[in-house]
């Protein structure tokens, strides 16, 4: 069984964002704050999340379209990251930091790979 960049990237994705949900509702710091805050960083922890699988489950297929739709999604991905500024405000910013870099890193590659053998 071998394993890819690409599920690797994914597995991250859903890590970070079951640790973020799983600290504000078990950290003590949060027990004051009750389930309103628990939806609204999960919820926009998901947007982000979901944001991040499809932009690395479909690079392959975005990157054998046209400039414009690969401009399109990667502005896309980045307004869908922009919900995470509370995110990393109420909780911690430097994985989900890093994890957009590596994403963005990935998706870069595997365009050139696609344009360079077409």
């Amino acid at each position: 069984m071998s394993t890819s960049i690409r599920d690797l990237i994914i597995t991250g994705w859903a890590i970070i964002f079951v640790t973020t949900v799983g600290v504000v509702i078990f950290h003590p710091s949060f027990k004051g704050e009750g389930m309103v805050t628990t939806l609204r960083v999960g919820g926009f922890a998901l947007i982000a999340t979901l944001a991040g699988i499809v932009l690395t489950r479909f690079t392959e297929l975005i990157g054998r379209s046209s400039s414009r739709v690969k401009k399109t999604a990667l502005v896309i991905f980045v307004i869908c990251m922009l919900p995470l500024i509370p995110v990393a405000l109420a909780t911690f910013g430097m994985p989900w930091g890093a994890l957009i870099i590596v994403t963005l890193v990935y998706v870069r590659w595997k365009w050139a790979l696609v344009s360079s053998t077409s």
